[in-house]
């Protein structure tokens, strides 16, 4: 291939590619106070072994704790969405979508303070 042909065809694919903008993003949803659960999180929640002082120390208070048996649970809202936009050379348009997700972890504990099971929820608010 001769150098003209491939300078011609790099400034053809630079065409192409340099009218396009992607951002992915992700974020609590407002008014959700809870941020710091992840999948690391979840995986450290070990039934049998992870005691409620644990989870405590990890997640904080529960927005709602119940008795005999013990559970807690917590909720937070997770946004998750895209924005694409595009240019050529006689138009240009873009497309964004964004989805509201709402997360319950219902942990439950044994007559030992341990992790009996616990279950994680999700719950899709809105997609935009």
């Amino acid at each position: 291939m001769t150098q003209a042909l491939r300078t011609l065809l790099l400034v053809a694919v630079l065409f192409l590619c340099a009218g396009c903008f992607f951002w992915a993003y992700s974020h609590p949803g407002s008014g959700s106070s809870r941020t710091d659960v992840d999948d690391k999180t979840l995986e450290s929640i070990i039934v049998g072994s992870t005691t409620i002082e644990d989870i405590l120390l990890r997640l904080g208070e529960p927005e709602e704790h119940y008795d005999a048996p013990t559970v807690f649970l917590y909720r937070w809202v997770r946004v998750k969405g895209f924005f694409l936009f595009g240019v050529a050379p006689s138009r240009a348009g873009g497309v964004a979508s964004e989805s509201t997700t709402e997360y319950t972890l219902h942990i439950a504990f044994d007559e030992n303070d341990k992790v009996s099971r616990y279950k994680l929820s999700k719950t899709p608010l809105s997609i935009r």
